[in-house]
């Protein structure tokens, strides 16, 4: 039996190494964006195809990389991640005090970085029940989403300060952050469990892919989680976010971004607070039933009040979904074989992936619905249409969810064959 205190140091130094982590993934998205538009003056067509080749790899290489995680140590798979992260953006930090970075090498670290980033949530999120024990996988969920929602923050200050220093500074802080990341998880003596024997790679992802289909409960997550992906887009498109009037500055409107950007980490606190109270699981299915339909408020943003009911329609919602995805995303660590999460994690990603770029092909569709109501003053109005469908989709998204919740009851725990090993302890 484990000593508490070295469930303790264990768990400590996972938190620590996970928040780590987050940090260095900052520099991700916008934050190497901003910098290649500060640092080189790219285009903004180079910024883009850098982006879409990272993102495609990312997703064409998720099954691959989820098979790599169960065949390898998750700790070894963390450990190296971080190092060779840490790697890549100090090349860049030291080019760019040089003044020799080039557009070929940042586009090289910047699609490297987005499949190492994969690896290494793929590999958190395996490695994560073993070090802390299935009861505390919302607390440490909770409070690594809580970290990375603060990346909105570092973007906004690297946007209003475009300065040739601050870039090599924040580079610097991600790559010392993926550094104690690494050796924070070298440090983790947690055991775990062999990995089985190895057939084809091709024949291991299906095992990954088969499993989440057969399983009812796996199966009822991955919809919602699709279906939220390719709605939200079309939630978007028939949102009218609030502007000043010209000539006219409005403080309450340019604290509005801030103040929604909190949304995650409320979600977050909410749900480490209320799982044990209410269940994990029910409180996935509950959150999206409670917060979803408060996104028709956007409908009014161009009347009385408007501000108000912008950012309870933008808040409220994505606090309730940063409170599903934290459950589902724990409940599912708890129900899959440990030498199944990498797989898992890869399937997910894949699927979630097609349904953003499916998303993408929606909003044309969602515009053009929008335009047929366009004889309205109010544009929110005109997009009401499209705001209740967007919405009454989410919620049906969480019916096979309610189909499935009395599986989730210790007792009744589906019947489904393991084709890969027993849980980890």
């Amino acid at each position: 039996m484990i000593s508490p205190s070295l469930r303790r140091r264990r768990l400590l130094l996972f938190l620590t190494g996970g928040i780590s982590q987050q940090v260095g993934m900052f520099v991700q998205g916008a934050v190497v964006t901003l910098s290649a538009i500060i640092l080189l003056e790219t285009s903004y067509s180079q910024i883009g195809l850098t982006q879409a080749i990272g993102t495609l790899l990312a997703l064409l290489l998720a099954l691959p990389l989820g098979v790599l995680i169960d065949r390898a140590r998750r700790r070894s798979a963390l450990v190296a991640t971080g190092l060779l992260s840490a790697g890549l953006l100090a090349s860049v930090v030291v080019a760019a005090w040089l003044q020799v970075i080039t557009v070929p090498h940042f586009m090289v670290v910047t699609v490297a970085l987005a499949i190492l980033q994969t690896v290494g949530e793929g590999a958190q999120n395996a490695y994560l029940p073993a070090v802390v024990g299935r009861d505390r996988l919302v607390p440490v969920n909770a409070a690594l989403v809580g970290v990375a929602s603060i990346s909105p923050l570092v973007i906004s200050l690297l946007a209003n300060n475009r300065s040739d220093t601050v870039v090599p500074v924040i580079l610097s802080v991600a790559a010392v952050a993926f550094a104690a990341s690494a050796l924070l998880f070298r440090s983790i003596d947690a055991p775990e469990e062999p990995p089985g024997p190895q057939v084809r790679w091709w024949r291991e992802a299906i095992e990954g892919v088969r499993f989440i289909l057969m399983h009812p409960v796996l199966r009822a997550i991955t919809v919602y989680l699709v279906v939220s992906v390719l709605l939200e887009p079309v939630i978007e498109e028939a949102t009218q976010v609030p502007h000043p009037e010209e000539g006219v500055r409005n403080d309450l409107i340019e604290l509005l971004p801030m103040m929604i950007y909190a949304a995650p980490v409320v979600g977050a606190l909410l749900a480490a607070l209320l799982y044990r109270r209410v269940g994990t699981f029910r409180l996935a299915w509950l959150a999206v039933l409670v917060t979803q339909p408060f996104a028709l408020l956007l409908a009014l943003t161009d009347t009385a009040w408007g501000l108000v009911w912008y950012l309870l329609g933008t808040f409220v919602p994505w606090a309730g979904w940063t409170a599903t995805a934290l459950a589902l995303l724990s409940h599912r660590q708890v129900i899959t074989p440990g030498r199944l999460l990498g797989r898992m994690g890869g399937t997910l990603a894949l699927f979630i992936g097609l349904a953003g770029v499916a998303g993408s092909f929606l909003e044309p569709l969602a515009d053009f619905l929008i335009g047929l109501g366009s004889f309205t003053e109010a544009r929110s109005l005109a997009g009401l249409p499209v705001l209740v469908l967007g919405t009454a989709g989410l919620l049906a998204a969480a019916v096979p969810l309610l189909k499935v919740r009395h599986l989730t009851e210790p007792s009744r725990s589906p019947a489904i064959p393991l084709t890969s090993s027993p849980h980890e302890d």
